[in-house]
């Protein structure tokens, strides 16, 4: 119990506000509509986000193998001179000449938070004006040195290389690609990889793609958070159980691998190794509010009123949602 209400005063001490109206509106001139011609002829629309002078972050599945490609802005076109590529990582920097338009402010995926609050904005459904989606952060997956974000911040087709920012309007990551199924997950790729492309990346012509991005990539060479949720939207818990170990090798310090690792042995009925493990997932990240959701299910399971109550009463303050799927 004292575990419980230690959680609840650290959760009260953490508020985040939802982004004023202002902020929203600033970040607006630096989010454009990206428009491609493929092989075939076919017109394809994608977004991005203006990220330093003449320069605009996308993801290259927007415009990989395209004949042509233009930004569209204040009613013109402007058509790219280079671009600088990191395939694997599916960023693309489309570099211009006399576009003036102010770059976002970039922010630092280290420092976000679990259900920290965060706005989407893009193209998404090729709308006429960027659309914007309000979300918190859900997880965060590390990939090469950065953090992969998860959010609830929702998008459409057309929103590939648009904007996810924090309640400050500071860029933290691209939106990129989402999961499939009735209940997405949305995934950002971060903010890291444009700072160091942009520093780092050599200018090359517009070209074929070379390598597909890691979540396009075939199962066995995706990042393990991918593969642990195909698994897991399939019910392979045996499988999973298995991912997760090998990625609790590769990851020990993973809260997500050690979450992931939980759930396949809560599926397979061993409730004492599955909450032993997800008591170790909120010891490290608090405000872990899935891992919250199935210590609330072994609660309810155990018919330990006490702790069920405290930690109802930790999720309304996390996501209150998630309180329909513990009954």
């Amino acid at each position: 119990m004292h575990r419980i209400v230690f959680f609840l005063f650290l959760i009260s001490h953490i508020v985040f506000a939802a982004p004023s109206d202002e902020v929203t509106f600033a970040v607006l001139p630096s989010v454009v509509k990206v428009h491609v011609i493929d092989q075939r002829g076919n017109h394809g629309v994608g977004s991005g986000i203006v990220v330093a002078e003449n320069q605009v972050a996308t993801n290259c599945h927007v415009v990989a193998n395209a004949l042509g490609v233009q930004i569209g802005k204040r009613g013109q076109s402007f058509s790219p001179v280079s671009m600088k590529a990191d395939w694997r990582h599916d960023l693309c920097i489309l570099q211009f000449k006399f576009f003036d338009v102010k770059p976002v402010a970039l922010g630092d995926t280290q420092k976000l938070m679990y259900e920290q609050s965060v706005f989407s904005k893009s193209y998404g459904g090729n709308a006429v004006k960027p659309i914007m989606s309000f979300g918190s952060i859900k997880g965060l997956y590390a990939l090469d040195s950065e953090n992969i974000i998860q959010s609830s911040a929702g998008f459409s087709m057309g929103a590939s290389g648009g904007g996810l920012f924090d309640d400050d309007g500071r860029l933290i990551g691209l939106t990129t690609f989402k999961s499939p199924g009735r209940h997405a997950y949305y995934y950002s790729i971060p903010v890291e990889w444009i700072k160091r492309l942009l520093h780092q990346g050599k200018d090359i012509q517009l070209t074929a793609q070379t390598e597909l991005p890691f979540w396009d990539a075939p199962f066995e060479k995706r990042p393990y958070f991918m593969q642990s949720y195909d698994l897991a939207r399939e019910g392979q818990w045996e499988r999973l159980k298995t991912i997760t170990a090998d990625w609790l090798k590769s990851e020990p310090q993973s809260s997500e691998a050690l979450f992931s690792n939980a759930i396949a042995h809560f599926e397979l009925k061993d409730f004492v190794g599955a909450k032993k493990q997800l008591s170790d997932v909120v010891k490290k990240n608090p405000r872990h509010a899935q891992a919250q959701l199935y210590l609330l299910k072994l609660a309810k399971l155990n018919h330990d009123d006490h702790e069920a109550h405290a930690i109802e009463i930790l999720l309304s303050q996390l996501d209150e949602s998630l309180l329909k799927e513990s009954q």
